[in-house]
């Protein structure tokens, strides 16, 4: 069973700067594929890609079969102790931006992160515990089993994909 506990962080807002990456495009249509095989029911899920001065991911709420070019938002920096993400524009980063923070920290390789939400997929590991998603605790399960493999389960939550390319992300979950 999902456990939610509300707002995990507050959201300080810099001057807003556009997203031109090829990459946009790449999640959009990633996000489609996994909405068509039922992964991502309503909002669920988030998507991002690593830049050089933070990282792209979608909007709190984003529908990922129904994705836009406007459903992204630039992450330029998370106080982790303080619990601040600090991003370009007026839209609210996804929920579970710190987990995306942590595994973009722990593994300087991964370069895209697709998260959604089946939690049947082959040569996946399932985490120990489940926590309330969009946690530190929620996101430190996930590197945990992330520093050694590239997908995991995280337990009655859903899986994270990690890849160099989106479409290496995506291969992960055939």
């Amino acid at each position: 069973m999902e456990i939610h506990v509300g707002v995990k962080f507050n959201v300080i807002h810099l001057a807003a700067e556009k997203i031109n990456d090829p990459r946009v495009g790449e999640l959009i249509r990633t996000g489609k594929l996994l909405a068509q095989k039922g992964f991502c029911p309503e909002n669920c899920g988030n998507l991002s890609f690593r830049i050089l001065n933070g990282f792209v991911i979608t909007r709190v709420g984003a529908s990922l079969g129904n994705l836009m070019s406007g459903d992204f938002v630039l992450v330029k920096d998370i106080d982790l102790v303080e619990k601040k993400v600090f991003c370009a524009g007026t839209i609210k980063p996804s929920s579970e931006s710190m987990m995306h923070k942590m595994i973009y920290d722990a593994r300087p390789d991964t370069q895209v992160i697709l998260h959604a939400h089946s939690l049947s997929l082959r040569n996946a590991i399932t985490t120990k515990q489940a926590y309330p998603y969009g946690t530190l605790e929620f996101a430190r399960s996930a590197v945990d089993v992330l520093k050694t493999c590239d997908l995991v389960i995280l337990k009655d939550h859903g899986f994270v994909s990690t890849g160099n390319t989106v479409e290496e992300a995506f291969q992960r979950i055939q």
